[in-house]
């Protein structure tokens, strides 16, 4: 389930910044949570159905007609395809009608949940 950032998911935001490894030193990923929210970009937390615990972040730009995926982090034990597909879906499904792309980094994943989604 996304849930969209507030204040007090501070510590849970950059503790899942932290896990990200370009983001793994203390200045790197509190600087991406600020730029980040100076930017106005929507930062959402993504929370587990089956336990309830937050599992990712993903921080979104959001144009006319796209909404570009910036960044995003999983903990480590929840990595796996299902869930991170299940993320790219939530965000596609809280902005109907835009297109999901993605950056240099993110793009391939994109790429790849576009794809199973056409089968």
């Amino acid at each position: 389930m996304l849930v969209r950032y507030r204040k007090d998911y501070e510590k849970i935001a950059m503790g899942l910044l932290s896990l990200a490894p370009d983001l793994r030193n203390y200045g790197r990923f509190t600087d991406e949570l600020a730029g980040a929210l100076a930017a106005d970009y929507p930062v959402f937390l993504w929370k587990d159905a089956e336990d309830n615990h937050f599992i990712a972040i993903a921080i979104v730009e959001e144009g006319a007609d796209y909404v570009l995926l910036r960044r995003f982090s999983f903990t480590p034990s929840e990595r796996s395809g299902k869930n991170v597909f299940a993320l790219l879906t939530a965000l596609q499904d809280r902005y109907p009608g835009k297109r999901l792309m993605g950056t240099l980094k993110t793009q391939p994943l994109i790429t790849n949940w576009e794809q199973f989604n056409e089968h």
